[in-house]
């Protein structure tokens, strides 16, 4: 029975009935030790072997129909982890900066910096939602920049927030199913600008080390939970091309059709085309891509390439990897055959679960309440738009979900990833999630 889940995939019977250990417990409750040797011989040789032979039959049965029911392959899973910039791997082919111009701070303060305030550097906040909240909420703190007294503040990272909708674009540009990015770590990440003005005296405190301007920032309480020069790493890079690399259009007079072929690329890999003014239409036709434009020639046109072969941990990749995958099961192949989702709290429970969330929480349970509430707390489909019901509108199906790592900082992330998803899933309420 130990190797019982290694050969069987029924998502139904987690537990087993163990016949074995039944008869060896049944068989302890007769006294003579005669008796109790007679009949374990009888039993395992007779009913033992029957039951060995029909659990094997129902095994393959089991197979066989798990294998009628194949899953839709998904060449657009998501991974994402974070790793300090001086431990980035360039020779790591499965995660790529999600910005490329992070590589280089420099020309980053020049894009970011602008007239009352200079860029100073990225920070990641590596605490709860709630501590996350009264940080982001302070905004303003003092500092050291120059062996001179300073001010700064702190904003989102919107140029990765800018990037998921950017994704989210080109999913719907190139007609690909949309599933719900895990942006925990993208979430955290804070730009601090220097501010005009200075707080007139330098703090005694050590203060938070940021990479550009000899600058110091003091964050007081929220000290230990920031990380400087942090970098947000995807398994996604881009693949630039242009007229040169295709065969030869073809034309009906009016546009060109160019094919991007996918002989040459990675087997189960996603590609996506990133959408511009020249293209008129993308289609997916086997292992090409067809691409129609007015125009014959083009250079500078981007591919996005989803690296789906197993994420690389390279050395001081520490951090945990953020997916959106699913774990496969019996249930969800039927239940994606069938098409037909069920609101029962079995099937709930089963598609939360399925998330690659386990390691942090688990859903404990739910609540239906027809109060609307106020507007939905800002999920990780913020771009996604839904013009029809207002949210506001809805009843609220509120999830419970226990922390597995008590207190971990990503934990609320975690929530708010699986509501984000099943938001998507579930239009009829407004879904919430509570750690309790």
């Amino acid at each position: 029975m130990a190797k019982w889940f290694e050969n069987n995939m029924s998502a139904v019977r987690e537990y087993p009935f163990d016949f074995e250990r039944y008869m060896e417990q049944r068989l302890r409750e007769i006294d003579n030790l005669d008796e109790r040797r007679f009949m374990k011989e009888i039993l395992l040789q007779g009913l033992g072997s029957a039951v060995q032979f029909m659990e094997e039959k129902y095994r393959k049965l089991e197979r066989r129909v798990y294998d009628e029911y194949e899953p839709r392959a998904n060449q657009y899973e998501t991974v994402m982890t974070i790793v300090k910039r001086e431990h980035y791997d360039p020779a790591n082919k499965t995660l790529y900066p999600v910005a490329d111009m992070d590589l280089d701070p420099e020309k980053l303060a020049e894009a970011l910096s602008e007239e009352g305030r200079i860029f100073r550097g990225t920070i990641f906040f590596e605490g709860d939602d709630g501590r996350q909240r009264a940080f982001e909420e302070t905004g303003r703190f003092a500092g050291v920049s120059g062996g001179e007294a300073a001010l700064f503040c702190v904003k989102p990272a919107s140029r990765y927030r800018d990037r998921i909708e950017l994704l989210y674009r080109i999913f719907q540009a190139n007609h690909a199913p949309w599933q719900t990015v895990h942006t925990g770590y993208l979430d955290k990440f804070y730009d601090v600008f220097q501010a005009a003005g200075n707080t007139g005296n330098i703090s005694s405190e050590e203060g938070v080390r940021l990479p550009l301007g000899e600058a110091r920032l003091y964050c007081g309480e929220y000290t230990a939970f920031v990380r400087p020069d942090m970098l947000p790493l995807w398994n996604m890079e881009w693949i630039a091309f242009d007229s040169a690399n295709f065969m030869v259009p073809r034309t009906d007079g009016i546009c060109y059709e160019h094919e991007f072929s996918l002989d040459d690329r990675e087997e189960g890999d996603g590609y996506l085309i990133r959408p511009n003014e020249d293209i008129m239409e993308i289609r997916h036709e086997g292992k090409k891509m067809i691409l129609k434009s007015k125009i014959e020639l083009f250079e500078g046109w981007e591919a996005l390439h989803i690296i789906q072969r197993p994420t690389v941990r390279s050395p001081d990749y520490d951090a945990p990897f953020l997916t959106n995958r699913r774990r496969d099961s019996f249930l969800r192949r039927y239940a994606e055959k069938s098409g037909t989702p069920l609101m029962t709290k079995t099937d709930l429970f089963r598609r939360i679960m399925e998330l690659d969330v386990r390691e942090f929480i688990e859903v404990t349970g739910y609540e239906l309440s027809r109060e609307t509430g106020g507007p939905a707390a800002p999920g990780m489909n913020w771009f996604v738009r839904d013009e029809l019901f207002p949210m506001e509108g809805r009843a609220t199906l509120v999830f419970k979900f226990k922390e597995k790592i008590p207190g971990h900082y990503l934990n609320g992330s975690m929530a708010r990833f699986v509501i984000s998803q099943m938001q998507m899933e579930i239009s009829e309420y407004r879904c919430v999630g509570v750690l309790v």
